[in-house]
């Protein structure tokens, strides 16, 4: 993680036009754009889309930007609020049909999140499992709390509702993988863990 005076720096840098600096923010965030806009929209051309566009907008408008101490935060904001205003005005989008998303991401939240040790691949399946029967907001809310480290008021601003309602997504999202890991304990404890 950068520092956040490093954040300044950088982001300053780019608003002054530097280029290279510029590549350096792409470079830092845009593959957890990606695995953001995911949450947010399964149309992966759209999320494409809205990331270059993001983008092009920033560079163009560099100028006018206000300083920010946390450029990430700053980004997926930004990228919510683009998907979000695509999908109201833009029937393309609405209607694209682009199939099953790669839930490589949520497979690594899951293992790196919930299980550090090896030998729990049974305990693993049963939390993705878990995890895929969230609902689409309590996993946004769960992917931006841990594995970007937002914290639960920055994941309320980028979500775009209030603290209650985020702390509420990441409060029954953990306590159902909680029980999920703990139903599998107790089938383990009592030999039944065949029955999966």
């Amino acid at each position: 993680m950068i520092p956040n005076h490093l954040h300044t720096t950088l982001w300053n840098a780019f608003r002054e036009g530097d280029r290279s600096a510029f590549k350096r923010i792409y470079e830092l965030y845009a593959r957890d754009l990606v695995s953001y806009g995911y949450k947010i929209s399964g149309n992966v051309q759209l999320i494409e889309d809205c990331i270059h566009d993001l983008f092009i907008e920033l560079w163009q408008s560099r100028g006018n930007l206000s300083e920010t101490d946390s450029i990430k935060f700053y980004l997926f904001r930004s990228l919510r609020n683009k998907i979000t205003r695509v999908q109201q005005r833009d029937v393309f989008y609405q209607a694209t049909d682009v199939g099953e998303i790669d839930t490589t991401e949520e497979d690594d939240f899951i293992e790196n999140q919930l299980i550090k040790s090896e030998g729990h691949e049974e305990m693993l399946r049963q939390l993705r499992e878990g995890y895929r029967m969230l609902s689409p907001r309590q996993q946004q809310a769960i992917d931006l709390r841990y594995t970007h480290h937002f914290s639960n008021e920055e994941v309320a601003h980028i979500m775009g509702v209030n603290y209650q309602s985020a702390c509420r997504f990441i409060y029954t999202a953990l306590k159902t993988l909680r029980e999920t890991v703990r139903i599998f304990s107790v089938l383990i404890a009592v030999g039944m863990n065949h029955i999966f």
